[in-house]
């Protein structure tokens, strides 16, 4: 039977389902060459395996080409050294056309012929020109992703009130709405730095115990 394979591509991004061959030997935490259906070369990790059912038919981004070798990880790692130049480049660019944007990340694809860059910014912001600059520059296809301040903290990383390495970054694929109610239920004080986390939102696990105290006030009243 097929398979398919839920990848982590990127952090930021929500991870995709590739057709996966069962001549190729690989397990979830494997790290694996993807190819996109338009043709982009990538590489990400396998999340998850699962088998192709008629009723399950999620949107296939591509297929899996194969499990990364040490010469997949030298690419990988000359993309890294290269990608702090397109940050810089992409930063003077930025200045020069006078965006209110804050450049986060610069991120090639495995093949080199898409490179993206994130960024937030308080609304939508007109980019073509700087868009056709960097094309000319890098000579592939740029793509510029707008994220949010939790999305910036997941890319940054760093250490909780907790003591422990952020949640977004070890175990957080989506992000849940956080709201001034859970804080109440649990009686916290509302003191924001105890109550914020890195990003300056509410902390997101505010929501791991948020069932049980609505119970426990929905009990007592």
């Amino acid at each position: 039977m097929d398979k398919i394979a839920l990848i982590e591509i990127r952090k930021i991004e929500k991870n995709l389902y590739f057709k996966l061959s069962n001549e190729i030997d690989v397990k979830p935490k494997d790290f694996v060459l993807v190819e996109f259906t338009q043709g982009t070369v990538d590489y990400g990790k396998i999340y998850k395996i699962l088998e192709l059912k008629s009723v399950f038919s999620p949107t296939i981004s591509g297929k899996v080409l194969r499990r990364l070798n040490e010469k997949d990880f030298i690419v990988i790692q000359e993309n890294n050294e290269k990608k702090k130049e397109a940050f810089n480049i992409c930063i003077e660019k930025i200045k020069s056309y006078n965006l209110p944007m804050r450049l986060i990340e610069a991120d090639f694809s495995y093949d080199k012929t898409k490179l993206t860059f994130y960024y937030w910014a308080e609304g939508r912001i007109d980019f073509r020109k700087l868009v056709r600059d960097l094309a000319k520059i890098f000579n592939c296809r740029i793509e510029m992703r707008q994220i949010g301040l939790r999305d910036e903290a997941k890319i940054k990383g760093g250490y909780g009130i907790c003591g422990r390495e952020l949640c977004c970054i070890t175990f957080l694929k989506e992000f849940e709405s956080i709201t001034m109610r859970m804080v109440k239920n649990q009686k916290l004080p509302l003191d924001m730095n105890k109550i914020t986390g890195l990003c300056g939102r509410l902390l997101c696990c505010l929501s791991y115990e948020d069932e049980f105290y609505r119970k426990e006030t929905v009990e007592k009243k």
